[in-house]
């Protein structure tokens, strides 16, 4: 085992519907078991996981890791407040304990036992360097571990989580099916929105864009392969624009993007993978960072592929 001295645990109960309580109950006792120095701090509510993941970076020790126990959001805040801290390269341990879980499942590491995960965790020598997303706004920056979304997406996301059957389906461990089921009535009202991408100097428009994804990694909502060619160690941030359209056409690209991944190669898909770009949406829209709200409005964002190190075991 690597020299590990105390382990600073950044935990969202909420995470999961609950499930990052069960999940912590058993870490709990596997270090207690072991006599592992640790702290537990958790997140009260939103926002949270940004101001003590700062204050837990700006304060720590040698010898000392940062473990988050929750889901994509709760692991976004986390990332976020350590950029801010007086260490922002401080590396970052993560168990995955949320319904979406699309960072673990682009990496590969959903599947693992949370102890099992734990243990490789603790007998990692060096932290491991993963593809993470930059965002300038024109007020601040922001970072990403899955993606940004605008319009369609965005919108689910929006209506997933002020859904009631948000909590049932989590419960039922169904989380994919709340975005799936949301996704359904999302379809029927959200409109095509103008979008300009500007690429090395050179500015493509859509007048119809639908969909728009800055993605790290395939997935978003809970599984949803939005783009199978990305990946998060690559250097690259891919971009999927969809335009809007309707009736079988729209009912067969649908069909590809839940199943086989060819809606990649559709004539209203547009696809690139590049190391910055500069999105400009002029028409109010819903927005979503790693499935948390950015609430509507225009949206003039410049993007880089950025990294981070993570305590995380990575078997590419």
């Amino acid at each position: 085992m690597a020299k590990v001295k105390k382990l600073e645990i950044l935990l969202n109960q909420k995470a999961g519907n609950g499930q990052s309580l069960s999940i912590w109950k058993t870490i709990k006792n596997y270090l207690e078991s072991n006599n592992i120095n640790y702290e537990v701090h958790t997140t009260k509510k939103n926002g949270d996981g940004v101001r003590i993941a700062q204050e837990i970076a700006n304060s720590l020790q040698p010898f000392t890791r940062i473990i988050v126990l929750g889901g994509d959001g709760t692991l976004n805040q986390s990332l976020n407040g350590i950029k801010i801290s007086n260490k922002p390269n401080t590396p970052i341990g993560y168990i995955p304990c949320g319904s979406g879980n699309d960072f673990s499942r682009g990496i590969k590491i959903r599947k693992q036992s949370p102890v099992v995960l734990l243990q490789k965790i603790l007998s990692m020598n060096t932290p491991e360097t993963i593809d993470i997303g930059k965002a300038t706004f024109p007020d601040k920056i922001k970072y990403f571990v899955n993606n940004i979304g605008i319009g369609l997406d965005a919108y689910t996301v929006y209506e997933t989580n002020h859904s009631k059957r948000k909590d049932f389906l989590n419960k039922m461990k169904l989380g994919t099916l709340a975005y799936i089921t949301s996704l359904v009535t999302v379809i029927k009202n959200q409109d095509s929105f103008p979008l300009d991408v500007t690429i090395n100097g050179e500015t493509k428009h859509f007048e119809d864009a639908y969909i728009v994804s800055a993605t790290n990694h395939p997935y978003f909502g809970g599984g949803v392969a939005i783009d199978p060619l990305a990946t998060p160690f690559d250097q690259l941030l891919d971009l999927v624009v969809v335009k809007k359209i309707s009736g079988m056409v729209f009912v067969k690209l649908f069909v590809k993007l839940f199943t086989n991944g060819s809606h990649l190669n559709d004539k209203n898909v547009w696809h690139t993978q590049v190391s910055s770009y500069h999105l400009t949406s002029n028409a109010p829209e819903q927005g979503q960072m790693d499935g948390e709200e950015l609430g509507k409005g225009e949206f003039d964002i410049d993007f880089t592929v950025d990294q981070h190190l993570f305590w995380i075991p990575i078997n590419l």
